[in-house]
């Protein structure tokens, strides 16, 4: 039902954590913790899906790309651009075909932060979670530009949607306007993060293993939300 609510077999069904963030926000370092403290299903965490920016290091690191990340070029949801040309169902058909175990669905998308995507998800998943990451886009542009680039081999592949490191430019300021315009619209406030700030507002959060992690930076900001039933 587009622009409505999903069926209620539908909602039960789902325990999904919306994510976004813009590129070299230090979004997966964030994600990497988030599938620490939480009950989260890692089953998508395969090797094809694995890239260290730098040599690897311990598993509780910051440290590269873990997982499933939807959008084109980014191995799954490859036609996320526009939601609102799809229904609910094809959206949570696509993470299922990703995710096979229990817990949490940490659904990683640039895209979300492109046309009204937040808000379809927003209309159309009640009762799951939507985290945002803001930093500001310059920082983010220069960080990513320094671990990431456009060449074959890096997981994630960001050619498809972001071309080249001038479009990329432009996109980040556009992608920062829509989530902070997103919050602003539904009353979020963003906090300094910190493993252990945001495991408060989520449900079933280990409190304990949050304390033990550190945030990769002062200069990175989330707002959470549940979205009402």
């Amino acid at each position: 039902m587009r622009g409505g609510h999903c069926p209620a077999f539908f909602i039960h069904m789902t325990k999904n954590i919306w994510f976004t963030g813009i590129p070299g926000s230090k979004w997966s370092g964030v994600d990497i913790q988030m599938r620490q403290f939480l009950d989260a299903d890692r089953t998508d965490e395969t090797p094809e899906r694995t890239m260290y920016h730098r040599a690897k290091t311990p598993t509780d690191s910051n440290n590269g790309h873990r997982g499933s990340y939807f959008g084109p070029g980014m191995g799954c949801g490859e036609d996320w651009i526009d939601f609102n040309f799809v229904e609910p169902s094809k959206l949570q058909n696509d993470i299922n075909a990703v995710f096979s175990g229990e817990g949490y669905r940490i659904i990683k998308s640039h895209f979300l932060a492109r046309k009204f995507n937040l808000d379809y998800i927003w209309n159309n998943f009640p009762g799951d979670y939507m985290v945002l990451i803001y930093r500001e886009p310059q920082k983010s542009f220069a960080w990513w530009s320094e671990v990431m680039d456009f060449s074959d081999g890096h997981y994630p592949d960001y050619r498809p949607g972001y071309t080249d490191y001038n479009t990329m430019r432009n996109l980040l300021y556009i992608e920062s306007a829509k989530i902070t315009d997103f919050a602003i619209r539904k009353g979020l406030n963003f906090k300094q993060y910190s493993p252990s700030e945001l495991a408060k507002y989520i449900e079933g959060a280990n409190t304990d293993i949050a304390e033990t992690l550190t945030a990769n930076g002062p200069d990175i900001y989330f707002a959470v939300a549940r979205i009402p039933n």
